[in-house]
């Protein structure tokens, strides 16, 4: 493949790409084609060098999805980039889509966990002032007493308080496993670029 009909090639794989990105790069890419000439080398063989376009664009793409993730934290971004990033290929694959199917896991996991302690809390402070007029659904002793009514509702008040630092903590840890998972993924490409670079 000579210099035209790669970077033709390449400029159409990366059409969804912002143009001025998309420009700088092909630009880039001209560059090595200029200096592998320079150097006396033949087009067809600057061309295998690079890669293949295909492969090429492919990486080009998961950059820039991690970049955008990163600029814009969001789960659609973190998506975007996570299945970029697993289309490289089936090692990416187990080793992109696993973890992050993990680490989504345990959030949304204990997300839940601390809405239902919350969810509890609140049932259990609302249970005494509730009993009379639900005594089927709500079977509380009637000889518990003020006290006994007032423990029943610091119980529940506590609930509600630990469901709350649960559901607090989990927003902090999701943005720090936000900002590791975009480490992982840059690490990864980092990864594959070092394999696949041949030029």
């Amino acid at each position: 493949m000579n210099k035209e009909e790669y970077l033709k090639k390449l400029a159409e794989l990366l059409k969804d790409l912002p143009q001025e990105e998309r420009e700088d790069i092909l630009f880039d890419y001209e560059e090595h084609f200029n200096i592998g000439m320079e150097k006396g080398r033949a087009e067809d063989e600057i061309s295998k060098a690079l890669g293949d376009p295909k492969s090429v664009a492919k990486q080009i793409k998961v950059e820039h999805m991690i970049k955008k993730a990163e600029n814009k934290p969001s789960a659609s971004g973190m998506l975007e980039a996570t299945l970029a990033a697993a289309g490289l290929g089936v090692f990416n694959l187990i080793f992109i889509v696993g973890p992050a199917m993990l680490l989504v896991a345990i959030i949304l996991g204990l997300f839940i966990t601390g809405l239902a302690v919350i969810f509890a809390g609140i049932t259990t402070i609302l249970a005494p002032l509730l009993q009379p007029l639900f005594p089927k659904l709500i079977n509380m002793s009637s000889d518990a007493g003020v006290w006994g009514t007032l423990s029943v509702m610091a119980h529940g008040a506590g609930l509600t308080i630990l469901g709350i630092i649960l559901v607090v903590l989990m927003a902090y840890m999701s943005k720090w496993l936000y900002k590791l998972m975009i480490k992982y993924l840059k690490l990864n490409l980092r990864i594959i670029n070092g394999r696949s670079e041949r030029f």
